[in-house]
């Protein structure tokens, strides 16, 4: 496959490199019926989020990403979202974006290239980032790891603010565990 040199626009640094398909392709497995062109990944995520205010708890959460890097440059993510300790049901997301660029909505949501075998998934929130490394290993298996790094000058994780409640602050998530397919 060849490589195609081109540039990924991030917010106000530009991230220079290879197309990430031009890249993982050879390394990739390619189910039938998708394109050569195109690598899917499912990214299995759980932990648990100890909120310490407004009331202290512990909440189990679970996410299931599918991600679809597209032979134009684009890649598609299918989020799955259980949060709480009963499972009670889940929420459904589904984008589009260029690689590099955000998803428009206030969490500042992007996928980058980071080298030839790593894809980076970064959420920018006020108090922190989250971010979900994914790393190829030859042309059938990948590993995906978690991180949250607190911004200077916090000491808490703040959750997303909704209207007419206090804002929820938490400790950094215990008992990450992630698990990747090449589908």
């Amino acid at each position: 496959m060849r490589l195609t040199r081109h540039v990924i626009s991030a917010g106000s640094a530009t991230l220079r490199g290879a197309a990430f398909i031009g890249l993982l392709g050879p390394l990739l497995l390619w189910p039938s019926g998708v394109s050569a062109k195109e690598a899917s990944f499912r990214i299995t995520v759980t932990w648990i989020t100890n909120y310490v205010e407004p009331r202290t708890r512990s909440v189990l959460s679970r996410r299931s990403y599918t991600v679809t890097l597209r032979d134009n440059g684009k890649i598609e993510e299918r989020l799955e979202a259980w949060v709480g300790n009963g499972w009670a049901g889940s929420t459904v997301t589904q984008t589009e974006n260029d690689l590099g660029e955000g998803d428009g909505t206030s969490r500042r949501k992007a996928w980058k290239v980071v080298n030839e075998t790593t894809l980076l998934r970064l959420v920018a929130r006020p108090s922190h980032t989250y971010a979900i490394w994914l790393r190829t290993q030859g042309d059938q298996s990948c590993t995906a790891t978690l991180e949250w790094r607190l911004k200077p000058g916090h000491t808490l994780y703040e959750g997303s603010k909704k209207p007419g409640k206090p804002p929820v602050r938490f400790t950094e998530p215990s008992w990450p565990n992630a698990r990747c397919d090449v589908l």
